[in-house]
């Protein structure tokens, strides 16, 4: 559907139904009422960039691909955006999120979002919270007036209680909080060189560098570049949107345990220990400098 974005000083109607379509129009509509200006804009231009790549399949399958790749970055500045605006709920995040034109920097994150999503996912599978040991359960993410809560549903789908998404912390053995991220690390370096044959340095720099040889190829050497269609491409990107879109929504409507605590706090250790990997940034947590090509 259309909605009307406040991106001051003019207001603008937006196309919203290719992101409705992800997550929910109800999530997108709490997503517009809840974000400041400052949020909504970056995924308002994401959305612009997502609506138009379509008209390019078979016209121009690079620049499409080229707006696919900036859609995704704007979705992760909205977040960036988001953790400057409330600076005093989340860890500390101001040596990555001032490098927020940098494309090492926002393409990092989503690698980082899929590798907690498939650590998720398995753990929803081979755990029951207290006292639901022994009944069949499920969970998801539901609008509660201001805030987005987790609703666990029993066997019939009677609704047994709710509780933030944030409220979560990835365990491996008896090893909790910030003493997994090195494993988590040493996973997500394994299933990238199992799945790419590179290292984890080596696919960042390689997934920032594809977006600009995609946007200066001539139109010969860019089909070969592409592996892929545009139209394939754009089917690709749907689960990256939505796992994007569904971050924002829980980081803008969640309840935050402890700035310490739980699932970002991991999040942003880990997206950390990544970002010093591919050089971004120093293991003293200063900011290292990258090829200015890839900036």
């Amino acid at each position: 559907m259309s909605k009307s974005i406040d991106t001051k000083p003019e207001t603008k109607t937006l196309e919203t139904t290719a992101f409705d379509e992800l997550v929910g129009e109800d999530i997108i509509a709490f997503l517009f009422a809840h974000a400041p200006t400052k949020v909504i804009s970056r995924v308002a231009r994401a959305l612009t960039h997502y609506n138009r790549a379509p008209d390019l399949i078979g016209l121009d399958e690079e620049m499409g691909a080229v707006r696919l790749i900036a859609a995704e970055e704007e979705l992760v500045v909205a977040i960036f955006e988001w953790l400057k605006l409330n600076d005093d709920k989340f860890p500390e995040h101001r040596d990555f999120v001032r490098k927020f034109k940098n494309h090492v920097v926002k393409l990092s994150v989503y690698p980082v979002i899929a590798q907690f999503r498939f650590i998720l996912g398995d753990m929803l599978k081979n755990f029951s919270p207290g006292g639901l040991e022994f009944i069949s359960w499920s969970a998801k993410p539901v609008i509660d007036g201001t805030s987005i809560k987790l609703a666990i549903y029993g066997a019939k789908g009677e609704e047994i209680f709710r509780h933030t998404p944030l409220a979560v912390m990835i365990s491996q053995d008896e090893t909790y909080g910030d003493d997994v991220i090195p494993s988590l690390l040493a996973d997500l370096e394994e299933n990238i060189r199992d799945s790419r044959n590179l290292t984890l340095k080596q696919f960042l720099l390689e997934r920032a560098d594809y977006r600009n040889k995609l946007l200066y190829a001539t139109d010969a050497w860019g089909q070969i570049v592409m592996d892929d269609s545009l139209e394939e491409l754009i089917g690709m990107f749907k689960q990256t949107y939505h796992d994007l879109l569904w971050v924002l929504v829980i980081l803008i409507g969640a309840e935050m345990p402890s700035k310490e605590w739980g699932l970002v706090s991991q999040f942003i250790g880990l997206y950390r220990e990544v970002l010093i990997k591919a050089g971004v940034l120093r293991a003293d947590n200063t900011v290292s400098e990258i090829p200015s090509d890839l900036a």
